[in-house]
């Protein structure tokens, strides 16, 4: 048997036999506006509220700004949560070399960044005894690692060390208005365990966002496009 968690999503687990693998690693995709915050605002929310800890690490907006986004969208406090040591923020967000660097010292410092990322959310994780992870998003990670070869390792390196935690992931990452593709760089959806694909559809009246489960591993999942809805209650898929 396949040990298997809570999306948070109502209506998703059932299109996935009956949740995310226990130790897997997420990737949560769609251009802007199609809800991938409040994809995984819910999946560390579901398991907040059933005891699980959740670590939340956002890398390019500001912590404040997620807690207050999250709770005007579901009328949540994740500030609770973290006084009953159930969630933990860490804000990782790149800053610009003092300097022109060169090749080598691109190099260092991916090495140092990704090591620096690693180390505070492994820190977390054993501090409140984490189960779930938030990585939002990956895409400034992807754009700040120029070099093919070292944003491929890099991105490895995260993914390989987020199953040792052994933690459940969902990573979020943005993709371009104009491309096709389901990341940044086209690598992180051959590493990760599975590709969950948000779309906007602005000439839909009755639903504008929709789901879709790209891959899955080890589990026999919808291969349907879905509509869904971001209310209060949360992220509800719609029956059609």
């Amino acid at each position: 048997m396949v040990e298997r968690i809570k999306s948070g999503i109502i209506g998703l687990d059932e299109l996935i036999e009956g949740g995310f693998v226990k130790g897997s690693v997420i990737y949560v995709t769609g251009k802007t506006g199609t809800g991938k915050t409040s994809f995984a605002a819910s999946f560390i929310y579901a398991g907040c509220i059933r005891g699980e800890r959740g670590v939340y690490v956002t890398t390019e907006e500001r912590e404040e700004d997620v807690k207050d986004d999250i709770m005007s969208v579901f009328n949540v406090d994740l500030r609770v949560l973290e006084e009953r040591r159930l969630l933990s923020f860490v804000s990782l967000r790149p800053t610009l070399p003092s300097r022109m660097v060169g090749s080598e010292d691109i190099a260092s410092i991916t090495k140092l960044y990704v090591y620096d990322l690693m180390n505070k959310i492994e820190n977390e994780v054993f501090s409140i005894k984490a189960s779930r992870v938030v990585i939002d998003s990956m895409s400034i990670i992807e754009t700040f690692i120029k070099d093919d070869y070292l944003r491929k390792v890099a991105l490895m390196q995260i993914i390989n060390k987020l199953k040792e935690l052994g933690v459940t992931a969902l990573l979020t990452g943005t993709i371009k208005e104009d491309s096709e593709a389901l990341s940044e760089s086209g690598i992180i959806e051959f590493l990760v365990d599975a590709v969950i694909k948000l779309d906007f559809v602005p000439v839909a009246e009755e639903f504008k966002r929709t789901l879709t489960i790209r891959k899955m591993r080890r589990t026999n999942h919808s291969v349907y496009i879905h509509p869904f809805e971001i209310r209060k209650e949360g992220i509800k898929i719609i029956e059609v």
